[in-house]
């Protein structure tokens, strides 16, 4: 029998809420500024919000998504949604309109938070959402909404709801004890083995499968998360967010400050690095590309580390306390040097199916070169290939309308197959070391992991992305995009001021530089795992074009279809 007390996300909403009314818990940005939002608002309109979707049907097994970037609202719409009962569904702001019809559909959302940005994607799809009922847009009011929605002629059978958010949080007069009250007992009916919320996995090959957490599947692995990792966080609890909420991190950083009541600044991708200096965060949590950026950025002009060190803490606001990096794995010496600096940047493994960790590096207990140790309640063991494999109570129960591949993601004992290759040290870290149906055969039968070797590249200064082919060939190639603005700033001096990026990119100079780079991995790399040619692709790599998934992970497959004939036009020149 568990000893871990069942608390669900809206029930530490409503506990911290009470306790700690007028303790901020949110600073948004605003006018060059920020504006605070104390708990008491924070519970209050998330209450009415609750209400108000379980009046209009919301309740268990019925879905209700979220189509937004990060913001103060999605965080209150999704504790809304899983307070009423019901199942939250987040959908990422850079899917086309046919993957949000396809989340939509398949997950039988009968309601939709929306921002303004994306309404015109919803009204290209609307007729084919047959179970969609109500939509709550988010930062309109109901003027602006009214105009919009006759500017894109709705047909005249569609029976969906358009309802701005303002006035849906003035649809309760009531005072704000009583909608807290009634919120309270709405809480109190969610159960351990209720689904919480449907995740969908962005995936590189077909349509996105639909994860399903219980609320106990989470309470377990945010438990453990604070076992292991909480004696990190310091006393002064400030957090910069800028993660896409619609994943699973993202949305766990919210939960984390929930519970260990954080003061939140709101932030996005585009000025978060900038943010940084400003905010002056004790808690960081970020992607491996922005530890990088700032490595990177920190280093410019530097002459020895010390200036970098002194740089870098100039930059981040010099109060770190908390780093956690996640999503992909941090090239040791990036790991090293945050370090040196006097900040451990923690990283962990686990997939969304896991609700969503297996495994922690943590103060007292880690290895760069791993993922670190499982936790407590994890079992993790390696099949006869290496593939790791998983059991615990945060392990998922299947994905949402699909038996089959369910039946798919476990093995004859139980266990979680998670598709990831891996092995132990002899101090019980694990470390990851390729993907087991992402593995590269040569024609000499030797087994590469493309992504360990394209991580290596994942700080350089001029390439943006690289990916590596040569599956059943004699060596491998690489198609490589540039990062633009580093090119120019080097380059074009050498062109003239009318020269393109394409003009640039077919030179020989260029060439040359992206071949250095290429070199200087390939001398740490075993001699079949090295690149021998490459070919500069002159458009970066995005979602809307497919090859790279919401999460921004490569779409491998995707590419080497797409250019198959650059990619043997490199091995035909070898063959000449």
């Amino acid at each position: 029998m568990s000893t871990i007390e069942f608390k669900t996300a809206p029930q530490i909403l409503l506990e911290n809420g009470l306790s700690y009314p007028h303790k901020i818990r949110f600073q948004l940005a605003q006018s060059g500024g920020w504006v605070p939002i104390k708990w008491s608002q924070y519970l209050h309109e998330t209450a009415i919000l609750g209400i108000f979707l379980r009046e209009i049907g919301m309740g268990s097994g019925v879905k209700g998504a979220v189509y937004a970037n990060t913001c103060y609202q999605w965080a209150c719409a999704g504790i809304a949604i899983q307070g009423a009962g019901g199942a939250l569904v987040p959908i990422y702001p850079s899917n086309t309109a046919q993957q949000v019809a396809y989340v939509l559909s398949h997950s039988d959302a009968k309601v939709c938070f929306i921002e303004q940005a994306y309404l015109k994607n919803l009204f290209q799809i609307i007729a084919d959402l047959k179970d969609l009922q109500t939509v709550i847009v988010m930062d309109l009011d109901q003027a602006s909404m009214a105009n919009m929605l006759a500017e894109f002629d709705l047909d005249q059978d569609c029976a969906v709801r358009f309802i701005c958010l303002q006035e849906a949080l003035r649809s309760n007069t009531q005072s704000e004890q009583s909608v807290v009250g009634l919120f309270q007992k709405i809480v109190a009916e969610i159960k351990p083995e209720q689904i919480g919320q449907i995740l969908y996995t962005s995936g590189t090959t077909g349509n996105p499968k639909g994860v399903e957490l219980s609320h106990w599947n989470v309470v377990v692995n945010g438990d453990d998360w604070l076992q292991v990792l909480g004696e990190m966080i310091p006393e002064q609890r400030i957090d910069l967010l800028w993660l896409p909420l619609s994943h699973i991190f993202g949305w766990g950083e919210i939960g984390l400050g929930n519970a260990l009541l954080f003061e939140t600044y709101f932030s996005d991708p585009r000025t978060v690095l900038n943010d940084l200096a400003k905010v002056q965060p004790t808690v960081f949590m970020s992607v491996p590309a922005y530890w990088e950026k700032l490595y990177v950025q920190a280093g410019e002009a530097c002459q020895n580390q010390d200036e970098h060190i002194a740089n870098l803490k100039q930059i981040t606001g010099g109060k770190l306390g908390f780093c956690l990096s996640g999503g992909a794995g941090l090239k040791r010496e990036i790991k090293d040097f945050y370090l040196k600096a006097g900040i451990l940047l923690v990283e962990g493994y686990g997939l969304t199916e896991c609700s969503p960790t297996l495994t922690m590096n943590s103060k007292t207990a880690f290895d760069f070169d791993s993922v670190g140790k499982p936790f407590p309640s994890v079992e993790v063991q390696l099949a006869e290939d290496g593939e790791i494999l998983a059991k615990g109570p945060n392990v998922f129960s299947g994905y949402y309308k699909d038996p089959l591949a369910t039946q798919q993601a476990f093995n004859e004992e139980g266990w979680f197959m998670t598709g990831d290759l891996g092995e132990f040290t002899p101090a019980g870290f694990l470390k990851i070391v390729g993907r087991k149906k992402d593995i590269l055969v040569t024609a000499g039968g030797k087994n590469i992991s493309p992504q360990l070797i394209e991580q290596r590249f994942a700080d350089n200064h001029f390439i943006e992305h690289i990916v590596l082919y040569g599956n059943e060939r004699k060596y491998l190639t690489a198609m490589i995009t540039l990062r633009r603005e580093a090119i120019f700033q080097l380059f074009k001096k050498s062109l003239g001021p009318d020269s393109s990026f394409s003009d640039l990119i077919q030179t020989d100079t260029v060439r040359s530089c992206i071949d250095r780079e290429i070199q200087k991995v390939n001398q740490e790399l075993a001699s079949y795992e090295t690149i021998k040619k490459f070919w500069i692709h002159p458009q970066s790599l995005d979602v809307p074009s497919g090859f790279l998934t919401p999460s921004l992970k490569i779409r491998r497959m995707a590419i080497h279809k797409a250019f198959e004939e650059e990619f043997n036009d490199l091995y035909q020149q070898g063959e000449k």
